[in-house]
């Protein structure tokens, strides 16, 4: 590779990583459309069928403007702002939005950096997690901590992230371990587990192992089997399974303790993966105050039966593609002062059967859009994935103005990226004043202004 390849296609280690996961899926992806009107796509295939490399500016569109809004909107800071290249700044509101506003400022101002929690739910190899990483870096420098303090603390309270690939999950380990090491050079010797986990199925624990924890411990038994029940299948599920709370501190502990009598060495391997599918549940079950995907787009021609009815049941208004149902899992995975960044296909905006998901979309306040449309992915040529980026937050004011970017007439993804600074492409409005329009709220903006 590297007599072969120019040194300068390695200048982005992250993006390196991507490509070559994406490349080495190519096949097994090809072959999966090719089969997917004869087949619906098998949980086995999904992550081959769904994975899409997200463009690097885009990453940090997502990123600067959830995580660093999160941290400037409390943390008035110009030098930490500049360093944040595709930041948009707030549009000027209202008299009685920014008093809002100002309020939650002030309750901001208290969050410490190691209270900051940010998710990405369908990490596939690292990229967005990578730069959440670089952004969590300044914010502790920026706070006095130094770089060797910093990375541990970032490792150990800041970035989540999961995955139903395996090897995903590996190549998203190595990528959060690596950038640590770019910042604290003995990391890798002590000692520190990222929190990044690859969903698990509980199909294959052992009855036995499950009836000897309970034995010990019978007050854990009602949880201990939802655990079970909930993650079977979840290879299918993924990231959208939700979890209601659990004793999750007692469970950890009854599990350890089992695990520390040394004639349960027969059951280590299931211990492992019980140990996974409790830190995968916790996961799933706590609130963020940044969550940022680019989740993956399969419509229900491609579902099986069985994903198809987990989706109908828990996600009624979203069902009809897993890119939606993760619009509205992600929201429910925020906290109430937290921010959203996703990338999605742009057909949640006009589709008559995402009229329900458009209005809770609209019931939390969108602090930007950047409507790209077509070719906003280089690997990716006509309009087969037409795509729009957002960020919104839990907070809701129906004066809010919203900024908008509109990218749909360029017609390559480079001159998207240079076009997003050109101001001729910005819109503000009050996106609810739109949603009086029946079934198509947002797409009324992007229609007709």
């Amino acid at each position: 590779m590297i007599k072969e390849i120019p040194k300068e296609d390695f200048t982005n280690q992250i993006e390196i990583i991507g490509s070559l996961y994406q490349y080495y899926n190519s096949e097994l992806k090809d072959d999966t459309f090719k089969n997917i009107k004869k087949n619906k796509v098998p949980k086995n295939r999904i992550p081959a069928a769904t994975q899409l490399f997200t463009p690097n500016w885009i990453v940090k569109y997502m990123v600067e403007n959830s995580l660093g809004r999160l941290w400037l909107e409390g943390h008035s800071n110009i030098d930490f702002q500049s360093k944040m290249k595709y930041y948009l700044g707030e549009c000027e509101q209202e008299k009685d939005v920014e008093f809002e506003l100002n309020s939650i400022r002030e309750n901001l101002k208290n969050i410490n950096p190691e209270d900051i929690c940010v998710i990405d739910p369908c990490m596939g190899s690292g990229h967005i997690l990578a730069y959440v990483f670089d952004i969590l870096m300044e914010i502790y420098i920026s706070m006095g901590y130094n770089k060797n303090d910093s990375t541990i603390k970032i490792l150990e309270n800041n970035i989540y992230g999961l995955d139903i690939d395996n090897r995903a999950y590996q190549l998203a380990y190595f990528s959060i371990m690596m950038k640590a090491r770019e910042y604290n050079r003995k990391i890798l010797k002590q000692n520190i587990t990222p929190l990044l986990y690859p969903i698990q199925e509980s199909d294959n624990i052992s009855t036995d192992l499950l009836n000897s924890i309970i034995k010990e411990n019978p007050k854990m038994k009602e949880d201990l089997k939802y655990l079970i029940d909930t993650f079977e299948n979840a290879k299918e599920y993924g990231s959208l399974i939700n979890v209601k709370n659990l004793k999750f501190n007692e469970l950890e502990i009854a599990i350890n303790q089992f695990e520390s009598n040394k004639l349960n060495f027969t059951y280590k391997q299931d211990i492992d993966l019980l140990k996974i599918i409790l830190n995968q549940a916790l996961l799933l079950n706590k609130k963020y105050d940044v969550v940022i995907t680019n989740p993956p787009y399969m419509g229900s021609s491609g579902m099986t039966n069985s994903l198809k009815k987990y989706l109908k049941k828990e996600y009624p208004n979203s069902q009809r593609d897993l890119f939606a149902t993760f619009i509205e899992k992600c929201q429910n995975l925020l906290n109430g002062r937290g921010y959203m960044g996703m990338i999605t296909q742009q057909s949640f905006m006009f589709l008559t059967s995402f009229e329900k998901l458009r209005k809770n979309f609209l019931e939390h306040n969108l602090i930007n859009m950047v409507h790209l449309g077509a070719h906003a992915f280089e690997e990716i040529g006509g309009e087969v994935v037409q795509s729009v980026a957002f960020i919104n937050t839990n907070y809701f004011n129906e004066n809010y103005k919203t900024k908008f970017i509109r990218l749909t007439d360029y017609t390559a993804h480079d001159l998207k990226e240079h076009e997003f600074f050109n101001e001729k492409n910005y819109f503000l409005s009050k996106i609810n004043s739109f949603s009086k329009i029946p079934g198509n709220p947002i797409a009324y903006w992007t229609d007709k202004n």
